[in-house]
């Protein structure tokens, strides 16, 4: 995890033991059952940087290679959440992420953000599909259902069906980056058409 904006690392120089009865004396290095190439915490965090970014963004910032990042991702699918951690919701959001450029290969990152605005990681998606978002938010436990107001999402239907027929008093709100790519990609359309329409009216210089 970096420290001042410096990148941390932390050292460890297993034992290795020496079998003077075997033949030619082999050596063995101890494996410690925790050990893990990076601490739960740094873990934890690269999801939260994978919202609204991409896999090659990510992976250039914290120096990780794209099979590093997938597999801390193989490994948020296959968790649990722990509920009794996470203190009370006020939002949920709902972000999809393309695994492969161009490519129809997603996941669905799931967080969450507290009235103190904490946020939390709930879980990675291995797909985009309304039953697969539908069945996470089932697990949601009756207090958190009472306490979430709103659920941001993208401008996918099938997000926003899910959330209505398992949170009907959440809001379902729109994040402002799709609703501004939806404005800017008509605005382009209209460039485009008016643009066309001028090379043949205006005489050329």
């Amino acid at each position: 995890m970096p420290i001042f904006d410096r990148p941390v690392w932390i050292r460890i120089r297993p034992k290795r033991f020496q079998c003077s009865y075997c033949d030619k004396g082999p050596t063995t290095s101890q494996r410690c059952e925790w050990y893990e190439p990076h601490t739960k915490a740094y873990e934890n965090w690269i999801p939260r940087e994978l919202v609204n970014s991409t896999l090659s963004d990510v992976s250039l910032k914290q120096n990780l290679s794209v099979e590093c990042i997938e597999g801390i991702l193989d490994r948020h699918i296959r968790r649990q959440v722990d509920w009794s951690a996470v203190p009370r919701l006020e939002l949920l959001g709902i972000d999809e992420i393309a695994l492969k450029k161009g490519h129809k290969d997603f996941i669905v990152i799931v967080s969450g953000l507290t009235a103190q605005r904490e946020k939390y990681i709930l879980a990675v998606l291995p797909d985009r599909k309304k039953e697969t978002v539908k069945t996470f938010l089932k697990t949601l436990p009756p207090c958190q259902c009472q306490s979430i107001r709103q659920v941001c999402i993208d401008m996918n239907e099938g997000y926003g069906n899910a959330v209505l027929e398992t949170l009907p008093k959440a809001q379902v709100v729109v994040d402002r980056f799709h609703v501004a790519k939806h404005y800017r990609d008509c605005a382009d359309k209209a460039r485009k058409t008016e643009m066309k329409r001028l090379k043949k009216t205006l005489p050329e210089c």
